[in-house]
């Protein structure tokens, strides 16, 4: 999965990419800049500034280049924003970068290489560099293997040992941001857009579309992802914990019989056990997953965007969150 410097990519697939803005005025201009600057040209960049309050805005329509629009909107939120600028775009290829990350100069051409080769992949993520807000490495997130969200006692007998896509992603979102991920138009257009999730609607996004197709992680540092004070994911623990439970819920059943359940019964229920961690919040997930069962049961579809839409439905249930 690693590439040569050079190769003689046709350019004739066009990449989007999305970048929803906000408050990022320290930020914006490199972002772009790794957009602007990829070897690989035939690219459109649409930015949607979600009501920024800072300068923001104004960086990013003091760029000129055909290739960039720029729209300005009230504050609607991530997914949303996400959603606007993916509805407009019109490339074969589509890919979202956060607004405080940054891309490496080869990446567009890597990634549509390994497409061209292997027109069954639907997405492609890489590993990544993780930096500060000055733009130190701080080290490289090698997708699943290594920097877990949390400790597991012996990888061999949960998913990490497995070396399968699918079976780890279930495990934990090693793919760690929206920057990291490059798909096809096609699958957008199955699958739909991000949903109403505030840290995980990348990891939810990730799981529809392994559940969809073939998804590939490159085993090459091909983007940077910041971490600052400002990063919303620190900022609510319960509610990402209540994501956690809710992603379970919603899509555990995609891989039964696939993933799960498929093999030795034994061996799938303890790989199971050992990879999934809720932080002691195990009850939550089986009230969910009663609820989903059965209005499944009713004909109801998706019946886990209640938790959602609803917002004072959802949050009744953070008294039971155990942080």
């Amino acid at each position: 999965m690693f590439f040569k410097k050079k190769s003689s990519i046709p350019q004739a697939d066009k990449i989007s990419v999305v970048i929803p803005l906000y408050n990022h005025e320290q930020f914006i201009e490199e972002a772009i800049n790794s957009v602007l600057n990829q070897t690989y040209q035939n690219l459109e960049l649409i930015i949607i500034d979600d009501g920024s309050k800072d300068r923001s805005l104004n960086i990013a329509q003091s760029f000129n280049d055909p290739r960039l629009q720029v729209i300005a909107q009230e504050n609607k939120g991530a997914h949303n924003t996400i959603n606007r600028g993916l509805e407009l775009a019109t490339g074969e290829y589509l890919t979202i970068l956060n607004s405080d990350d940054v891309y490496e100069k080869e990446r567009f051409a890597k990634l549509i290489k390994y497409f061209h080769e292997n027109r069954e992949v639907k997405l492609l993520c890489s590993y990544i560099k993780i930096i500060d807000e000055k733009g130190k490495v701080l080290g490289v997130k090698q997708g699943w293997r290594n920097m877990e969200p949390w400790p597991v006692a012996d990888k061999k007998k949960s998913f990490a040992g497995a070396n399968d896509f699918t079976k780890n992603l279930i495990m934990s979102n090693f793919i760690s941001t929206t920057s990291n991920m490059m798909f096809t138009k096609e699958l957008y257009e199955s699958i739909g857009g991000m949903r109403n999730l505030r840290f995980a609607h990348d990891w939810d996004f990730a799981l529809r579309a392994a559940d969809f197709g073939e998804c590939v992680l490159i085993e090459e540092a091909l983007i940077r992802y910041r971490i600052h004070g400002t990063n919303t994911i620190h900022t609510n623990r319960k509610h990402m914990l209540f994501e956690i439970c809710w992603i379970y819920a919603a899509h555990i059943h995609r891989f039964e019989e696939k993933k799960i359940f498929a093999e030795n019964l034994i061996t799938d229920i303890e790989q199971l056990i050992e990879s999934i961690n809720l932080q002691g919040n195990d009850k939550l997930l089986w009230v969910l997953l009663m609820y989903l069962e059965a209005a499944t049961r009713k004909g109801e579809k998706e019946p886990e965007l209640i938790f959602l839409n609803d917002a004072k439905l959802r949050e009744s249930l953070y008294k039971y969150l155990q942080e």
